[in-house]
C-alpha cells in the first residue's frame, strides 16, 4: 500500500474541509483523490447544528426577603449563549450584566417584589427568548380587620372574613366547639372569607383563621358564632280587663330568642270588623303602658321579632268605663251588666234627632245586644244629663231581624235651647245585677 505523506493533495483536502466546517457548509473536494470518508462526517456535523429549542422556562418564584431567587431555563443546540433580561412592568426590558448562564440568581429585597425575569438565548442559527417568571418578595402577613362575630338565623349563610397585607398569602380556618379550647382544622377552608349554611347545632362555635407565606404566620382573634332561632311567647299579655277612664294600664308580654325586638298594634274598631292592626309609635318594649281613656283603642297585641322570623302575640282586649266627663263617642260601645249599648249611627240621617227650642226634644236610638239569656229589656233605663241635670226619658225596644238584638228609642224635653241640648250626654243604666251600672254616650 502506499503511504500518504505530509503536505501534498492529502493535507490539501483535510484543510479545505476544516474551513468548510468553520462556516457551516461542505467543501468541494481539492481533487479528484480526496478522502471521501472525511467528507462525509464533515457534512453530518454541520447539517445538525440548529435554531435553540427550550425545553424548560423559567419558572415564578416566591421568596424571603434577603434570600436567593434562582431562574432556571433548559434548552437543546449547539453552541448556545445566554442572556437574561429584567422588567419592572413586564413592557420594557433590560439587560442584566454578566447574567449569560442557564440559571440566573438575586438576593431579594422589597425593591424587586414584582420584577420578572427572562432569557434570550442563542446560537448561530437564531435565537428564542423564553417566556418571563415573577419574582415575589415575602413579607410576614399582618391583618388589618379580624373575623367579627355574627348572628344569624338558622339556615342562612355565616360569612366569617379576613383581611391581610403581604404576598403569596394562604389561609386556613379553624373551629372550636363551645367550652372547648382546642382548635380543629375545617377542611377546604381555605380562602380569607369562610361561608358555610348555620345550623342550630353550630351555635356558639368559635371560629379562627391561620394566615401563612414564605416569610411568617400570624393567627387571628376567633369569631363567635349565634344561630338565632324564631321567637317564642312565654307569657301572653292579659286576656282581658275592665278600667275606669283615666287608669294607668300595663301590657307585658314574656319572650324566649336572640336579638328580640318588640312592636305593640292596635287593631281597628271590631265594630265593623276591620281587625287590621296598626303599629304604635314608640310602643317599643317587651311592655307597654299609656293612659286608657274611651278614646284608647281596646284591642292590642305585640309582635315579637329577630332575624329569625316574627310571632305575634294573642289579643289583650282592654274596656274602658266612661264617665260624664269622659263619654263614648257615637261609635263607642258601653258594656254594662247584662247589654252592650252603643247609638245606632247605620239610621239614616244620624242616631239623635233634636227639635223645637227651649223646651227642646231630643230623641236618640240605641243599637242593644244582650250579653246572657237573662237580659231583659226592662233593665236598661235611659236619661240626658244637661248642665248638671239628669232628665228622665222614655223608652221603647223594637226588636231587629237578628234574634235578641234590639233598638232602644230614648226620648226626652229637655228646657234649654236646641244646641245646649245637642251637647247633652246619655247616660244608661242597667238595673239587672246586684247594683246598678251606668256608661256615658254622647251624640258629639
Amino acid at each position: 500500500m502506499r503511504q500518504l505523506v505530509t503536505g501534498g493533495r492529502r493535507a490539501a483536502a483535510v484543510l479545505a474541509f476544516s474551513a468548510a466546517v468553520a462556516v457551516g457548509v461542505t467543501a468541494p473536494a481539492a481533487t479528484a483523490s480526496a478522502s471521501p470518508a472525511v467528507a462525509s462526517s464533515t457534512t453530518l456535523a454541520a447539517s445538525t447544528t440548529a435554531k435553540p429549542h427550550l425545553t424548560s422556562q423559567p419558572a415564578s418564584v416566591v421568596v424571603v426577603s434577603g434570600h436567593r431567587a434562582t431562574f432556571k431555563v433548559k434548552a437543546s443546540g449547539l453552541g448556545l449563549t445566554y442572556r437574561w433580561y429584567v422588567s419592572t412592568d413586564g413592557k420594557t426590558w433590560k439587560k442584566i450584566a454578566k447574567a449569560t448562564h442557564a440559571a440566573h440568581s438575586v438576593t431579594a429585597k422589597a425593591s424587586l417584589n414584582g420584577h420578572r425575569y427572562r432569557v434570550v438565548v442563542k446560537n448561530s442559527r437564531g435565537s428564542v427568548t423564553s417566556k418571563s417568571a415573577r419574582l415575589t418578595v415575602a413579607v410576614k402577613p399582618r391583618i388589618t380587620a379580624q373575623p367579627r362575630s355574627t348572628s344569624v338565623a338558622t339556615g342562612n349563610p355565616a360569612t366569617f372574613v379576613v383581611r391581610a397585607t403581604g404576598n403569596a398569602l394562604h389561609y386556613q380556618w379553624y373551629v372550636a366547639a363551645p367550652g372547648k379550647t382546642t382548635y380543629t382544622k375545617v377542611a377546604s377552608a381555605t380562602k380569607s372569607t369562610y361561608r358555610f349554611t348555620a345550623t342550630a347545632a353550630k351555635s356558639g362555635y368559635r371560629y379562627r383563621v391561620l394566615v401563612t407565606n414564605k416569610a411568617g404566620h400570624l393567627t387571628s382573634t376567633a369569631a363567635r358564632l349565634t344561630v338565632v332561632t324564631k321567637p317564642k311567647i312565654t307569657k301572653q299579655p292579659i286576656e282581658g280587663q275592665q278600667v275606669a277612664t283615666g287608669t294607668r294600664v300595663t301590657l307585658s308580654v314574656k319572650a324566649s330568642g336572640i336579638g328580640l325586638h318588640y312592636q305593640w298594634q292596635y287593631a281597628d274598631d271590631s265594630l265593623d270588623g276591620d281587625f287590621e292592626y296598626h303599629s304604635i309609635k314608640g310602643a317599643t318594649r317587651s311592655s307597654y303602658t299609656f293612659t286608657a281613656t274611651t278614646k284608647t283603642h281596646e284591642d292590642y297585641r305585640v309582635v315579637v321579632s329577630n332575624i329569625a322570623g316574627r310571632v305575634g302575640s294573642d289579643d289583650s282586649i282592654v274596656v274602658v268605663d266612661s264617665s260624664l266627663q269622659d263619654p263614648y263617642g257615637p261609635d263607642g260601645l258601653a258594656l254594662l251588666t247584662r247589654w252592650a249599648v252603643a247609638l245606632d249611627t247605620d239610621l239614616k240621617g244620624g242616631p239623635t234627632v233634636v227639635t223645637g227650642d227651649n223646651p227642646t226634644k231630643v230623641t236618640s236610638t240605641f243599637f242593644g245586644l244582650p250579653m246572657d239569656l237573662h237580659a231583659k229589656t226592662g233593665d236598661l233605663t235611659f236619661s240626658l244629663v244637661v248642665g248638671g241635670t239628669s232628665y228622665p226619658a222614655t223608652v221603647t225596644a223594637e226588636p231587629l231581624a237578628t234574634a235578641g238584638v234590639y233598638d232602644f228609642v230614648a226620648t226626652t224635653t229637655v228646657p234649654v235651647p236646641a244646641a245646649t241640648a245637642r251637647a247633652g250626654v246619655w247616660k244608661v243604666t242597667d238595673t239587672s245585677g246586684s247594683a246598678p251600672v251606668s256608661q256615658y254616650l254622647t251624640q258629639r
